[in-house]
């Protein structure tokens, strides 16, 4: 019996085949439901720490100092920091969770977990990372974007978001690890510990938020110490489990080697990831700097804000989809099956598409009533409305561009996705709202259906013929062995 053989026995069931064998065998439609919809569920609740945060803290300031708008203009401008830190997380499990379901495809168990527990030690150095951030430039970095015509209300919110800011990155590395974890499970056709360990943290913030606020009256602070004791719990569940429970791959350090051919490999699928996520946060800093730049005041900057809010909660069953497809395509790729690799192409766009149409239905019906949610100032609800409407337009094609990007990552074409990345956000929508956005917050919304449209218009083909050339590879290598 060969090493591997043997490894795939030890870390298997009960039959010594491996848990991932279920991505080589299962009829598409259902791996995909089975797969996805977990996934689909632990990112909507996910979506649900900033989302609930930003409820409870309306509610609780309006007719307070400084007022809701005052606290969410505070929460709105930290948000940014909050996007690079889940950039971290999600770059590096996404880079672990492309390699370990290929390698497990490829039935090279060895190497799937040398990327696991790589992926583990690049999260501890995000941790570390975060805390100085965390205590050296949260004020700093608030007080950079703040916009406000008195300057009472720009002091008030600068306190608000320092203390909330400082807060939740010191103590990040939490999350980011619990996201690598997350994405480490999901690699092995494992999706029921990521959802059970995104609700547990979710309920035990929703709980503490109305408790720190209400009864302790902690305000923006005590709303950032429920956040960060329920992504705690969230990661201290996660870790158990992948000690305590048999596995494909391990993350304990013990027998860990910096392998720079796997890290190589990380990159290619996680740096897009990354970078999308942060590019994210870098055209949302851009944009509230034009906002201020442009004296639009502080209304414009809470509705990027609550846009961000409830954009997760549209976005997240997109994003949860795109998780539960990455490692059957990863798998398939990696195997060779291409009938298998296409058939859950087609069914992720279907998805994905319908969970867009959803979206633009409820900001094109109900913007008003989406916004109302978070108690904000009455001007914020009349601009905010026509805001939501001229972003839902995007909806559609970002189903596509989604699509897209996870296609890229699962053949080995990282690059194209960090190109298309970088289109949509550096290419276009920073450029066409500070040109434009002088005539008025109008042209910025307007940037988000122009930069995916043209995105989607020039990456989807070729994505189609990076999976035949990707393909026509392994077949070759098939036919040479």
């Amino acid at each position: 019996m060969t090493e591997t053989n043997k490894e795939k026995v030890a870390k298997g069931g009960s039959d010594g085949g491996l848990r991932s064998d279920r991505l080589r065998n299962t009829p598409i439609l259902k791996l995909l439901i089975t797969m996805s919809l977990p996934a689909i569920f632990s990112m909507f609740v996910q979506a649900c720490y900033n989302f609930m945060d930003t409820v409870f803290v309306g509610a609780y300031y309006t007719g307070l100092d400084g007022g809701s708008g005052a606290a969410i203009q505070a929460l709105s401008l930290a948000f940014p920091i909050q996007l690079i830190i889940t950039a971290f997380g999600v770059g590096i499990g996404v880079g672990a969770n492309a390699v370990v379901s290929r390698k497990l495809g490829e039935g090279n168990v060895e190497k799937a977990n040398r990327a696991a527990k790589l992926a583990v030690f690049l999260g501890l150095v995000g941790a570390v990372l975060m805390v100085v951030v965390g205590l050296t430039a949260s004020r700093a970095f608030i007080s950079a974007l703040a916009s406000t015509e008195e300057a009472s209300q720009s002091q008030t919110v600068i306190d608000y978001g320092a203390q909330y800011l400082t807060i939740v990155t010191t103590f990040s590395g939490f999350s980011m690890i619990e996201i690598i974890c997350g994405r480490l499970f999901q690699a092995t056709g494992n999706m029921r510990v990521p959802m059970i360990s995104q609700m547990l943290g979710a309920v035990i913030n929703i709980g503490l938020d109305p408790l720190f606020l209400f009864a302790f009256k902690m305000g923006v602070a005590g709303v950032a110490i429920a956040t960060v004791i329920s992504q705690f719990v969230a990661f201290c569940f996660s870790v158990i489990m992948f000690i305590v429970t048999k596995q494909d791959v391990s993350i304990l350090p013990k027998g860990f080697k910096f392998d720079g051919s796997v890290l190589k490999e990380m990159a290619g699928a996680g740096l897009p990831a990354f970078i999308t996520n942060a590019v994210g946060a870098v055209t949302y800093i851009t944009l509230m700097i034009t906002m201020k730049g442009y004296g639009m005041g502080e209304v414009p900057q809470e509705i990027l804000g609550l846009y961000f809010r409830l954009n997760s909660l549209i976005f997240m069953p997109t994003f949860g989809l795109m998780q539960g497809s990455l490692p059957i395509l990863g798998y398939n790729y990696g195997s060779g099956d291409k009938k298998r690799y296409m058939e859950c192409i087609k069914y992720t766009i279907m998805f994905s598409a319908v969970f867009m149409v959803i979206g633009v239905t409820l900001f094109e019906a109900a913007p008003k009533a989406m916004l109302g949610m978070f108690s904000p100032p009455p001007e914020v609800l009349d601009e905010g409305a026509l805001a939501l409407r001229l972003i839902a337009i995007s909806f559609i094609p970002a189903a596509f561009g989604i699509t897209t990007i996870n296609g890229f990552q699962s053949v080995r074409s990282g690059g194209f996705a960090l190109m298309m990345s970088l289109f949509r956000q550096l290419g276009i929508v920073i450029p066409f709202a500070v040109i434009f956005g002088r005539f008025g917050s109008f042209m910025i919304w307007l940037a988000y259906p122009v930069a995916e449209t043209l995105a989607v218009s020039i990456f989807c083909p070729i994505l189609f013929v990076r999976i035949r050339k990707r393909f026509q590879e392994k077949l070759k290598e098939k036919e040479g062995t």
